[in-house]
């Protein structure tokens, strides 16, 4: 036994623009990604990557932690990261131990005094920060 119903005409419209919706998501690929994503199995996986201490605890800030990123200054943080990444990538897998003398000396190079250079502005920026 089948009921058969009378659509209205906005009933219609929308059920039109809603399948028009769905053959262009099936178009693009989506609707076979949202099949994916509906899989037991990966709900199952990705529950218990995303269920765990640290996961909860990082929800359980996530508006200090937003508050936070917000504040970012993003254009200072592009300008100078690729000189960290620089400098990272330029030390070696296992430096000399330096001692007293071997300070004294490196202390005589450009670049250690640049770089110390470095270190003491953003010493005193911590410092600044620190007063605030």
């Amino acid at each position: 036994m089948s009921v058969k119903a009378e659509l209205t005409p906005e009933q219609a419209e929308a059920l039109n623009k809603a399948l028009e919706v769905l053959v262009r998501a099936n178009e693009l690929g989506l609707l076979d990604t949202v099949k994916d994503l509906l899989d037991p199995e990966f709900i199952g996986r990705l529950s218990s990557l995303l269920l765990t201490p640290g996961t909860l605890k990082l929800l359980d800030h996530i508006d200090d932690i937003l508050e936070l990123l917000g504040s970012v200054d993003y254009e200072a943080l592009k300008e100078k990261a690729p000189v960290l990444v620089e400098a990272l990538k330029s030390v070696p897998k296992e430096p000399q131990p330096v001692g007293l003398l071997g300070l004294l000396k490196a202390l005589s190079d450009p670049e250690v005094q640049r770089g110390l250079g470095v270190v003491l502005e953003l010493l005193k920026a911590l410092g600044r920060q620190g007063r605030k």
